[in-house]
């Protein structure tokens, strides 16, 4: 049995090598990605096919991705061991601008019988990343202030 943090661990290895033929095998085939509204891949994605989607749309918008300063909790009230909490940034370069871009996360990860089986991805800090991509006609059609509603209507 696999310890669920290595699984992960794999997972983030992507992101240093962009091999994510590498990553496959510790996806679930039905896995489901909840990637937050807020962000730039904001949906739901399923199975492994999703998850390429989803890595592929992260690709046509920045560059050069790596994670930094990854801290992993573990859940006490988890005796399984299913659940994994994971916190950092993800650094790249925007490819609206060619500028610097970093973006704090945080993921909860739900592991079945050795594999990813659910991620759930949340960012903040976002709507400074969204208004640089609305500027170059890449992201959603935020107000000048990059905030809409949780319907995804604009605040006035």
């Amino acid at each position: 049995m696999a310890i669920p943090r290595h699984l992960i661990e794999v997972v983030y290895g992507v992101f240093s090598d962009n091999n994510l033929s590498r990553i496959l095998p510790v996806l679930d085939e039905k896995i489901v990605l909840y990637i937050a509204e807020n962000g730039p891949a904001g949906n739901e994605y399923h199975g492994r096919s999703g998850f390429l989607t989803m890595m592929s749309s992260l690709y046509t918008i920045c560059e050069n991705l790596s994670v930094h300063s990854l801290v992993y909790f573990m859940p006490e009230n988890d005796p399984q061991q299913n659940a994994v909490i994971t916190t950092g940034f993800f650094e790249g370069k925007l490819l609206a601008d060619n500028e610097p871009a970093v973006v704090p996360f945080v993921h909860c990860w739900q592991i079945k019988d050795d594999r990813v089986v659910e991620l759930r991805a949340f960012s903040w800090d976002s709507a400074k990343l969204l208004n640089r991509l609305q500027q170059a006609n890449r992201g959603p059609n935020l107000p000048p202030n990059g905030h809409s509603t949780a319907n995804g209507s604009n605040l006035p």
